[in-house]
């Protein structure tokens, strides 16, 4: 037997063949490692360190192709996605704290000139009439008389248009009378406009009472000014562990972005300033609308 292995060992050479069989082995092991650190680790690595950036603070650009495998391509095409939801998200942000700047910046400028259009010219409208009441106090009494009637009317004025900006700025009946008899307040100047309290009231946290009272004045003001509606009804409900405050209407309505903070590229501040406070404060705001069919928007808070 062993001399038959030995004579096929020499036909065949057995240990050459098994020598580069080896040596094939060797290559292809090295040939596919190549290809799985070419084509897969190093692909995932670059992505992985480009998704580790995202954390400080840096955007990494995804766009350009990593690998020929599929699910790498695949997985860098929804980081590439993600870092566009990422900007487009930054964007809308800078858009809205730029416009609130600016908002700000026209409340404060409209504030001035209703402090001198209005109130500084009736004071001196007043003064005026003082000037001549005095003017004539010891020759013609019944002028003298019209004078101060006259100033007495402008100052009643002047004080009405004071305490509505003071409102307007903080409004102190939150703090004299509570939520609901405010809202109330509120809804007594709109004629189209149902007030209902569902619940027995009861006081909260002035931020909140501030929030639901903000909430009210921009669902209001946008019912009336945008919606065209014939009717609104806001309702202030109060449970044990929240109040939530809905205002309806039967105006024309919108459509709704999926995004709220789109409403910041159409300019439309109020909604977005609503949403932010009342999110701020671990509150939810719910919004929906039907064209044609009217609007409703809902803000909870908890108590």
């Amino acid at each position: 037997m062993s001399e038959i292995i030995g004579h096929l060992n020499h036909i065949f050479n057995f240990d050459g063949v098994l020598h580069w069989c080896f040596l094939i082995a060797v290559l292809g092991f090295v040939t596919g490692s190549a290809w799985v650190v070419t084509r897969i680790l190093m692909p995932l690595r670059s992505l992985a360190r480009q998704a580790a950036s995202i954390m400080e603070g840096d955007l990494p650009d995804f766009s350009g192709s990593v690998s020929g495998i599929g699910e790498i391509e695949q997985l860098r095409r929804s980081l590439q996605y993600m870092i566009g939801e990422i900007k487009t998200a930054q964007d809308r942000e800078a858009n809205y704290r730029n416009a609130l700047t600016e908002s700000q910046e026209n409340e404060r400028k409209r504030i001035a000139r209703e402090i001198h259009d209005d109130t500084i010219q009736s004071l001196v409208l007043v003064a005026h009439s003082l000037e001549r009441a005095t003017g004539t106090a010891r020759t013609d009494e019944g002028n003298t008389l019209k004078f101060l009637e006259h100033a007495r009317s402008q100052l009643v004025q002047t004080i009405d248009n004071l305490r509505q900006m003071i409102v307007n700025l903080r409004p102190t009946i939150l703090d004299e009378l509570g939520l609901a008899a405010a809202i109330e307040v509120l809804c007594e100047t709109h004629q189209r406009l149902e007030f209902k309290v569902v619940g027995e009231a009861y006081g909260i946290d002035q931020a909140y009472e501030l929030a639901i009272f903000r909430a009210a004045q921009e669902a209001i003001h946008n019912a009336e000014r945008h919606a065209q509606a014939q009717h609104i009804v806001a309702t202030l409900a109060y449970s044990d562990s929240a109040v939530t405050l809905e205002v309806r209407d039967d105006g024309v309505g919108f459509r709704i972005p999926q995004q709220l903070q789109e409403f910041s590229v159409r300019g439309h501040y109020g909604l977005l300033g609503i949403r932010e406070r009342i999110l701020h404060l671990g509150g939810q705001l719910n919004l929906s609308s039907e064209l044609a069919r009217g609007t409703q928007i809902s803000v909870k808070v908890p108590t």
